[in-house]
């Protein structure tokens, strides 16, 4: 066998060996608190994200793809704007926490009120609490709190299998074994959604995903967020989860529900204090 032919003979025979399996500094976890408590930390690293992204969405609403720009603090600070292929504004969200605002730009409508589940994900087809759909766009599982937990590797898919188990619920986490972090989440047994992420970057010392997919079956219903130029940590502009409807839209007042609140007519005023 001349050298070239041995070359890519060898070429061949190492393409066809497994990649070794790459562990963090911690070398190879075998307990599963310990690993879970790893996770939790990871995940708490990242604290704020402000950038631009595309957000594709496929539900039985509709489907089709928007340009966002997007300003995200922990625990629920949302600053959300829409954009169509045109550039033209679509809907923006803001919410404090405690209250949320809704800007529909078709209808030149503004939406108020409480910052339940569903007004926060009021232009969504899943509904998120604030605090989800924060941990969500930072990269994040909101992890179930467990009563028991298993953990296994999984050599084949080159992945730590974390399962966490509270009453009927269970949550499959599987966990990248070199950055700790979680690539692929499934949640059985009780509502919810799964969740993943692909194309891992560094991103201002972070080990960030680019793409986070959520499927919600039980609606039938898939968003797909692409990051395309984003910060990590960087000092929030709080101004922006300020609430204030844009001069001349309409506003409506809505309860937790998103139902609109009428006014019955004049609110009536409590009596005078004694002696004032």
């Amino acid at each position: 066998m001349n050298r070239a032919a041995a070359a890519i003979f060898l070429a061949l025979l190492c393409s066809a060996c497994p990649k070794r399996l790459e562990f963090g500094p911690e070398g190879r976890i075998e307990d599963a608190q310990t690993l879970y408590q790893h996770v939790r930390e990871r995940q708490a690293k990242v604290v704020t994200l402000e950038g631009d992204a595309k957000l594709h969405v496929d539900s039985p609403q509709g489907s089709g793809t928007l340009s966002t720009y997007l300003s995200i603090t922990r625990p629920a600070l949302i600053h959300l704007e829409t954009y169509d292929f045109f550039n033209r504004p679509v809907a923006s969200l803001v919410s404090d926490g405690e209250r949320f605002g809704v800007y529909q730009a078709r209808e030149n409508t503004y939406l108020q009120g409480p910052a339940s589940a569903e007004n926060v994900s009021r232009f969504l087809p899943v509904v998120l609490p604030s605090e989800e759909l924060v941990a969500v766009m930072l990269g994040q599982v909101p992890l179930l709190p467990p009563e028991s937990m298993t953990l296994e590797l999984d050599e084949k898919e080159r992945v730590y299998v974390l399962k966490l188990q509270r009453g009927p619920a269970t949550q499959t986490l599987r966990v990248d074994p070199k950055h700790l972090r979680v690539v692929k989440s499934e949640v059985r047994g009780v509502p919810g959604y799964d969740l993943a992420f692909e194309d891992f970057q560094q991103r201002d010392g972070l080990f960030f995903p680019d793409k986070v997919h959520l499927i919600a079956a039980s609606a039938e219903t898939k968003l797909d967020l692409k990051y395309t130029d984003i910060r990590l940590n960087g000092r929030p502009d709080l101004t922006l989860y300020e609430l204030a409807a844009p001069e001349g839209a309409r506003v409506v007042n809505v309860d937790a529900r998103g139902q609109e609140v009428r006014s019955e007519g004049p609110v009536s005023q409590p009596p005078p204090a004694p002696g004032s």
